[in-house]
Parts: C-alpha cells; structure tokens; sequence
C-alpha cells in the first residue's frame, strides 16, 4: 500500500464531494467544537480557582451552577433551558456517531464505484449506528483525552503532593491508551464494513495493525501533521478578524452596551462556523484516508491470510 497515494485519493475524494462535508461532518464539527470550547473553559478556570493558584472558597464548578440558577430564575428560563439541554445533549451523543457510519459506508461504496447518494448515507448510518455507539462509548474510558481530564482533576483536588505520587500510574495509563488506541485503529471500519460485533471487530482491528504497522504508523503521523496544520490554520484565519471585532466591541462597550453585545456575537458566530468549517473538511479528509488505507489493505494477500 502506498501511503502518500492513499491520503491524495483521499484529498481528491474530499475536493469532489463537498456535500458530504456539509450534510455529514459540519454539524457533527459544531457540537464538537462547542463542546470542546466549553470544557476547555470549564479547565482553565477551574485550575485558575483551584487551591493550586487562587485557593478560592467556592469551586468554579460552584460559582457557575450558582449564577446559571439564578439566571433561569430571574428570567423564568427553566423549561427552555431544558427541553435546549436534553437536545443538545441527545444530538452530541448519537450524532456524531451515525454520520461517522454514514460517511464510511458512502465512501467505501464510491471507492467500488457505487452509485450511492448523500440521503443513503442516513440508512447506513442508522444500520450501523448501535455497535459503533457501544464501541465509542467502550472506547471512552481508555482514551488519552479521558486519562488527561482525570489526572487534571487529581491535580486540582488532591494537590502536587498526591499528583506527584500518581505521575507514574498516570503515564503508564497514558501509554497503554495510546498502544490500544492505535491497535484499535481500524475496529470502527470492521464494524461498519464487515459487519463484526464489536470484541470481533477489536480483536481484527489489532491483527491488521500488527501485519501492517508500518503503514498503519506512518498514516497515524501524516494525519497527526495535516491535524496540527489545520489548526494553526484556523488560528490564522480566526486571529486577523477577531483582533478587528474586538477593537470594536471594547469601544463599543463604553459607548453603546447593546452593540457591543451584538459585535460579541457576531464574533462567537463567525468564530464558531469557520471553526466548524475547517474541523468538518479535516473529519470529511480522515474518514476517507483510513476508509480508503482498510480497504487497501484488505485487499492484500497477506492481510486476508491472517484476518479471516
């Protein structure tokens, strides 16, 4: 297999359906960014409030059910404060899920030559969507993402003393997600493609890692590279626009506070879809490069000698 021509087919696949991008990975890319905004906020302010640097009486956990209570109170917002979470929650949860299993089923009949449409993509989805739920939610509790938010939240409540002495259970879990994250690679596209339960589809995913490390490794870095690029991306775009609403927000603030609140907003708005814009082509271009490198691989001799 040929590494650096599967991501260009992957490119050109992400260039020639654009609407794939809008239907399947641009709200998924919303939910996750605004989410990912809001917990990194939740972060930085609770170590900030945290006895590691201010020692504050209250929590910053406490401060924010404290004046999100009072302000449904004060404006009677309760039932629509709800009826908001339980969606948004509903649609973080299952959404992101389907429209992965949409998008490997559609770009893995394209790649056979298939002539599929984007509404299809809602029937593969929903056909695949409880295993590949059961194996995300699985997954969750070994990720380096969950690993780094509990050894955030040992920091924070036990202190350096304590931190300092889970170090090394920490690193050691942190090693053992990535090696299971890796070996786990391509269980979604067994799930999704073949058919398999979710242990099976583990269980294969590990084999076809270990037959072809080398392609499997070098993907993982150049998708890791291209990640990394398109943030720095985003940050450019977003820093020139920002800096110039900003500017006027802050005058607008001490002259007129109701346009300073809708310059707030337009910010957070543009922020928010260019954002989700950029993170949706970057989901669009990885579901196809590790489609397109399983089916690759699949199909080698090898590969069907040890899988099946």
């Amino acid at each position: 297999m040929n590494s650096k021509h599967v991501i260009a087919e992957a490119w050109h696949f992400t260039r020639e359906n654009p609407r794939l991008m809008w239907v399947y990975a641009f709200l998924p890319a919303v939910l996750n960014t605004l989410v990912g905004v809001l917990y990194l906020g939740y972060q930085f302010f609770a170590f900030k409030r945290s006895p590691l640097f201010d020692n504050a009486e209250k929590s910053f956990m406490t401060e924010v059910i404290t004046d999100v209570f009072g302000f449904l109170n004060m404006y009677s917002l309760w039932l629509p404060a709800i009826i908001a979470t339980i969606v948004i929650g509903i649609m973080y949860l299952l959404l992101p899920t389907l429209c992965q299993g949409a998008l490997i089923q559609l770009i893995a009949r394209k790649k056979r030559g298939e002539n599929v449409r984007a509404i299809h993509g809602i029937s593969f989805g929903l056909l695949v969507f409880l295993p590949l739920l059961e194996y995300h939610l699985l997954i969750k509790g070994f990720s380096l993402f969950s690993i780094l938010t509990e050894a955030g939240f040992a920091w924070r409540n036990l202190g350096t003393d304590v931190m300092t002495t889970l170090l090394p259970v920490f690193i050691i879990a942190g090693v053992i997600g990535i090696i299971l994250t890796l070996l786990f690679t391509y269980s979604e596209f067994f799930i999704v493609l073949n058919k398999r339960s979710v242990l099976a589809a583990m269980g294969r995913s590990a084999k076809l890692v270990i037959i072809s490390w080398q392609h499997t490794f070098l993907i993982a870095i150049l998708m890791a590279i291209i990640g990394l690029r398109v943030i720095i991306n985003i940050l450019a775009v977003l820093l020139v626009p920002t800096l110039l609403f900003l500017s006027a927000g802050l005058v607008a603030t001490f002259t007129l506070p109701n346009l300073g609140i809708i310059i707030g907003i337009l910010i957070s708005g543009t922020g928010l879809f260019v954002a989700s814009y950029f993170t949706g082509i970057l989901n669009l271009f990885a579901n196809a490069v590790w489609t397109l490198s399983y089916m690759e691989l699949m199909d080698e001799k090898m590969t069907q000698e040890f899988i099946e």
